[in-house]
């Protein structure tokens, strides 16, 4: 008998989260600051036999300067109370 476990993933982000994209991430329309909030998981059918689109691992950026990107969850981190905690750690 073969048993299927769904892996039970924690959602890193949500909508709302002040976040800062990694230096290493670089996009042209993306402001100085590098800051915006999370306005929502990018969801999509990954795969024809899913039946309802699926969370990525994406999420939709509002950035300081009015536009929307898309970034995978691993060139993002946490912003709080305006400060950059991960700067802030390393230097």
């Amino acid at each position: 008998m073969i048993t299927t476990q769904k892996k039970m993933k924690k959602t890193i982000f949500k909508k709302g989260d002040f976040v800062r994209v990694k230096d290493t991430t670089h996009d042209r329309r993306m402001p100085p600051s590098r800051m915006g909030h999370i306005i929502e998981e990018y969801k999509t059918i990954v795969h024809h036999t899913d039946k309802k689109p699926v969370p990525t691992d994406n999420w939709k950026v509002f950035m300081t300067n009015g536009i929307v990107l898309r970034f995978h969850e691993m060139f993002l981190e946490h912003v709080e109370d305006g400060i950059d905690r991960e700067r802030e750690r390393t230097g």
